[in-house]
């Protein structure tokens, strides 16, 4: 039997989804990564506005597989990564990355030399932050200053305290151990096209654009300057941006509905096996706590994947179908841990067919099923657990999956 640890790679074995090799794996659910989808959304990115741009990566790549993507990326040369932590940076180190990569969030001071060691570029968004940081450093660390420009999380303060931000900002110029080479902030309602919205974002872009001028009279020499997130950039926000973050826009989901990025190609797909049929009653019931009851006899197909791998629970009973060959099936009773049963009557059905849980760009598309429980696509993509391999495929064909665990 494979180790569950193997990373198994096209070269290994031809993929087969109702053969032989996902026999072996014992979890019949995996995530299929479309490659030439990603690849056709970077291209559009890149064509439609010509400045460089990080490639978010963070949450393993919105459940993409931050690891191989990030090669793919490379390969494309991109300008670098964004990442939420110093783990994640470290996970794109120990794979091989070599190029830039920015942790937006938080690190601990004492990580300083690792920091350092790994030519990671760190966030820097308060001044006892900073100093913190440039008490703990040996060498020098390339940092990125982060602004509150509206959206009330990390960052030195512009909307409750501007003064005081600006003179906590100027005191970095006293940490010679912090090499400042960017500065960046974000748009809590880019991807809103209501008046508020509007002029938050307007405000928030000139506020950016008015503290990059002063800190230029300052002494700063910052190269990059980042603010439009996918929203920012499928809205070609201008400003003193002159480098970007992609993130959801890359994985081919648009910001919002209000926010289009067009042409672009969803990703991810979460697919799994029919695993038994059976014919239920007339006056049975299907899965926990009793919910369901046929009211004919009913042909019931069981499915490898529950919401362990990413299906949420709430969906099951709001009409979501999943899709065999050209059909959708509805699903049916409480979606379990490992499992979902859907209703396969009239139909030609059968033990080891593949089916598409969620992805495409058809009924049960990313965007819909989040929309079905309330929630946002980022949400949906980022639920595929770690035990569900990450299958890529590129011009029809299988050329690596990723194993977790």
């Amino acid at each position: 039997m494979l180790s569950r640890k193997k990373t198994w790679t096209a070269g290994d074995q031809k993929r087969k989804y109702n053969g032989e090799e996902m026999e072996l794996k014992e979890k019949h659910c995996w995530a299929e990564i479309d490659i030439d989808a990603i690849k056709s959304n970077y291209e559009l990115i890149k064509y439609t506005l010509d400045r460089p741009f990080y490639t978010v990566v963070k949450a393993d790549a919105y459940g993409h597989g931050a690891k191989y993507l990030a090669k793919v990326y490379s390969e494309m040369d991109t300008f670098g990564f964004c990442v939420s932590s110093f783990s994640e940076a470290m996970e794109l180190r120990n794979a091989g990355i070599t190029k830039p990569v920015l942790i937006l969030g938080y690190t601990e001071p004492n990580k300083a030399y690792e920091l350092f060691k790994n030519n990671l570029t760190q966030t820097v968004f308060s001044l006892e932050y900073a100093k913190a940081l440039n008490d703990q450093a040996l060498y020098p660390i390339e940092c990125h200053i982060k602004l509150d420009t509206g959206m009330g999380r990390l960052g030195f303060d512009l909307i409750s305290d501007k003064e005081k931000a600006y003179s906590d900002i100027r005191g970095l110029l006293n940490f010679h151990n912090l090499k400042f080479t960017g500065m960046f902030s974000h748009f809590p309602a880019a991807d809103s096209l209501d008046e508020k919205s509007l002029v938050m974002t307007q405000k928030q872009t000139e506020l950016f654009s008015d503290t990059a001028r002063l800190m230029e009279s300052w002494g700063f020499n910052l190269k990059h300057l980042h603010g439009q997130n996918s929203a920012g950039i499928a809205r070609k926000l201008n400003g003193s941006f002159n480098t970007m973050r992609a993130g959801i826009i890359l994985y081919g989901i648009n910001p919002s509905e209000a926010v289009i990025f067009p042409q672009l190609k969803p990703a991810m797909s979460l697919k799994t096996v029919v695993t038994h049929i059976k014919t239920v009653k007339a006056g049975q019931t299907v899965s926990y706590g009793l919910n369901w009851t046929a009211t004919q006899d009913t042909k019931v197909a069981t499915l490898a994947a529950g919401y362990a791998d990413g299906v949420n629970r709430i969906l099951s009973f709001t009409g979501h179908r999943v899709k065999i060959g050209d059909r959708y099936y509805p699903v049916i009773g409480n979606i379990c841990m490992d499992q979902m049963m859907i209703d396969v009557t009239d139909s030609d059905v059968k033990i080891g067919d593949e089916v598409t849980v969620w992805g495409g760009s058809g009924e049960n598309s990313i965007d819909k099923v989040a929309a079905k429980i309330y929630t946002i696509p980022y949400e949906i993509m980022c639920s595929v657990s770690k035990r569900v391999p990450r299958v890529y495929r590129e011009k029809d064909k299988t050329v690596h999956i990723e194993y977790n665990i």
